[in-house]
């Protein structure tokens, strides 16, 4: 069964104002998340905000932590994206691409390509009716492949709709799961907090086709 799983990069700072998990680098957004789950997430999403180049953060407390995120740009991007998985073989998004970007996915369907980043350089290539997706291939010259026996998943195209959706659906279950989070810390800026995270993800506006 081939599966996207929205991811997110853990920040590098630690943080002091709500309980989180310890992650590896890139964990998965939860549908039905713990709320310690729910604070790891938002760490990942609000620590760039407070968090200076040596790493001390900026804020006083979560109250002006959550104002930082709210007055960022929506354009920040969430370092991430989606994990592709089909039995062993796991492909994550490599760097410089974030999980606002789920979306783009869309694109493949109509035959696009799009960036999924670098360090691994994952590649893809449409083959008729499916999309192969390569674990790490796009450091090779230009129209050249990896081999055969290199991590890869064949994607059908026409499955894409259903597999976005439940990217949609997973992400969906996390923001209502972050809005009684985000009140028991603040209940002022429970709303506003909830409306940014929907935005800059990309959440709940209708997917398309």
């Amino acid at each position: 069964m081939i599966t996207l799983t929205p991811m997110l990069a853990r920040w590098a700072a630690d943080c002091p104002f709500w309980p989180v998990d310890p992650t590896d680098y890139l964990f998965p957004v939860q549908r039905r998340p713990t709320p310690r789950q729910v604070g790891t997430v938002m760490w990942a999403l609000i620590g760039r905000s407070v968090t200076a180049d040596d790493l001390s953060i900026t804020a006083r407390d979560a109250t002006e932590a959550i104002e930082a995120y709210l007055a960022g740009e929506d354009e920040d991007y969430a370092p991430g994206g989606l994990r592709v998985g089909a039995g062993d073989v796991v492909i994550d998004p490599g760097c410089c691409v974030g999980l606002d970007e789920w979306r783009d996915w869309l694109r493949i369907a109509h035959g696009e390509v799009i960036d999924l980043g670098h360090d691994p350089d994952v590649l893809m290539e449409h083959r008729g009716v499916v999309v192969r997706v390569w674990q790490d291939g796009g450091h090779l010259p230009r129209g050249q492949w990896p081999n055969l026996d290199e991590p890869h998943i064949d994607v059908p195209r026409d499955a894409l709709p259903a597999l976005l959706s439940a990217v949609q659906e997973n992400l969906a279950g996390f923001l209502a799961a972050m809005r009684p989070w985000a009140h028991d810390l603040d209940p002022e800026l429970a709303d506003p907090l909830t409306a940014a995270v929907d935005r800059r993800l990309q959440i709940s506006a209708p997917l398309g086709s």
